[in-house]
């Protein structure tokens, strides 16, 4: 670039921010405040998206009928069956329907016990259950393992509050519960009975989250409700009828780190004569993956018998066992339950996933049509849910094109009130010959060039603020409030600076077609 070119740049790039720099300070300003625009409208954006894919906003439940008659089971039955054709899924937009029970069971813990609400679901591995297990939900502390979400599988999903009720916190979670089981004449047995009749008998705890789809306290598949509620073949908690295959097997759950604590009290409650025989194997070498746990550990079989070694002999030195090892987030007594078929009935709960809720309303009429009345309440919140979300989303492409619109109008009011005092000194240089085209290169540098650095300091400005909000605990749900990197941010720069380009461009051509004369004298 010729060296009058650059003379004439730095002259005029001193005159363009202003005394004190106070231009390039006031589109700073400006430029914070549309980049907070933007990060704000995208952070609450992200928000609501987040929301509206969550299943637990696009799950609707549908229960059965409360009479009983014939027709109304065919009804609801007949119901389902239309709801899995996949031209009824594409109308209505909804990915998945599973069938769940709900329920209640008397549940023990670290030597307390609660009544627990249960909800059981037809299937584990759907995207409902695997949100439930989202790290967002997830207590902190409990391993987040999918691969335990097996339609099998004999543990539940508690929440935190349940964990709380059974006698746990934050810094000691459950790595099993125990569902309290009656057994005629169990004391016969030697078991170590909560009450008359009632054994705890272990069920592995999955995981441990903040809340669970209607309030509920546990949730797991329909197969353990089909155990629990003897649905199956033969009840699989029946201690005499199955009291050869679990009596004589004693294995522990035992947690990571204490397995040498586990194994050397071992030693000390088995009676001498048997000692010989003692031997404690590690997995034992039996299928225990419907008794997996969240929490790491192995499962650990004491063996120092055979076929005539007394039952009584056997509980002696499990109630040994359990007595000095209270805490069953450490170490527990696991059977491997002789499980039967799942028998469980269909038709209590319909739950339906659907993919978004523009056709909510659509799918209710159908449902009437079909004799099944959907919850309003249920209904009307999906509804005012996705108009919230669909005004919210016009909201923040207005605040956008909004703040936009005010940078373009900022920049255009200050070039024009710069090129109106400097168009003397334009005059003056066309007058001298310069030519008009590096005229323009010029002003689009010194423009660029402020516009550039405004930029830079906004960006690096809200970005602050943005890390700044977590550590004052403002945030929602996870969520910053600012989402500043992102495309919208983007093209609103490229916009920034296309319009700075345009505006120089069409006030020099402007000024341009004038004649020095014109310039000079300031002659319309």
């Amino acid at each position: 670039m010729k060296q009058y070119l650059k003379l004439l740049m730095s002259r005029e790039g001193k005159e363009v921010m202003g005394r004190n720099g106070s231009n390039l300070w006031l589109l700073t300003l400006v430029m914070v405040a549309t980049f907070v625009s933007i990060a704000f409208s995208e952070g609450s954006m992200n928000y609501l998206r987040d929301k509206m894919e969550d299943p637990f906003t696009l799950w609707v439940n549908i229960s059965r009928q409360t009479d009983d008659n014939k027709t109304s089971a065919e009804k609801f039955n007949a119901f389902y069956d239309s709801l899995g054709l996949l031209e009824n899924k594409q109308k209505y937009d909804y990915n998945a329907v599973i069938t769940s029970q709900y329920s209640h069971y008397d549940m023990m813990g670290k030597n307390t016990s609660d009544y627990s609400s249960a909800r059981f679901f037809e299937h584990l591995n759907t995207r409902l259950i695997q949100k439930v297990m989202d790290e967002g939900n997830i207590v902190d502390g409990c391993d987040r393992k999918l691969d335990l979400l097996d339609d099998h599988t004999m543990g539940v999903i508690i929440t935190m509050g349940a964990a709380k009720r059974l006698g746990y916190d934050e810094s000691h979670l459950p790595a099993y519960i125990s569902f309290k089981s009656f057994n005629d004449g169990a004391d016969s047995l030697g078991l170590s009975l909560v009450e008359k009749e009632y054994y705890p008998v272990a069920l592995p705890v999955l995981a441990v989250v903040h809340r669970l789809p209607n309030n509920v306290q546990m949730l797991s598949g329909n197969y353990l409700h089909s155990q629990l509620e003897n649905n199956s073949s033969y009840d699989p908690f029946d201690f005499n009828s199955h009291k050869d295959n679990y009596l004589r097997q004693l294995v522990f759950y035992v947690a990571a780190g204490r397995e040498s604590q586990f194994d050397e009290y071992v030693k000390t409650v088995i009676p001498d004569s048997l000692q010989t025989g003692l031997s404690i194997i590690e997995d034992a070498g039996i299928d225990y993956s419907a008794m997996r746990t969240w929490k790491a550990g192995t499962m650990r079989k004491v063996d120092f018998g055979d076929a005539q070694t007394p039952l009584l002999t056997y509980q002696d030195v499990a109630n040994a066992i359990e007595s000095k090892f209270t805490d069953r987030s450490e170490v527990c007594r696991v059977f491997n339950l002789e499980t039967g078929d799942d028998k469980t009935e269909r038709n209590m709960f319909l739950c339906v996933e659907f993919n978004s809720l523009n056709h909510i309303s659509e799918f209710e009429s159908f449902a009437k049509q079909n004799g099944i009345q959907l919850e309003m309440e249920q209904v009307h919140s999906k509804q005012n849910f996705d108009a919230v979300a669909t005004m919210a989303g016009i909201l923040s492409t207005a605040m956008v094109v909004f703040s936009i619109v005010c940078i373009i109008m900022f920049m255009v009011n200050m070039l024009q009130g710069y090129f109106q005092k400097v168009k003397r000194n334009i005059g003056t240089f066309k007058a001298f010959g310069m030519n008009g085209a590096e005229l323009i290169q010029v002003y689009i540098i010194i423009l660029v060039a402020i516009v550039l650095t405004a930029v830079v300091a906004a960006l690096f400005i809200t970005w602050s603020i943005q890390g700044l909000l977590p550590l004052l605990g403002i945030e929602k749900g996870g969520f910053n409030y600012l989402s500043l990197w992102n495309t919208t941010t983007y093209i609103a720069t490229a916009v920034i600076f296309v319009s700075t380009v345009f505006t120089v461009i069409i006030f020099m051509v402007r000024l341009l077609s004038q004649t020095p004369g014109d310039l000079i004298y300031d002659r319309n």
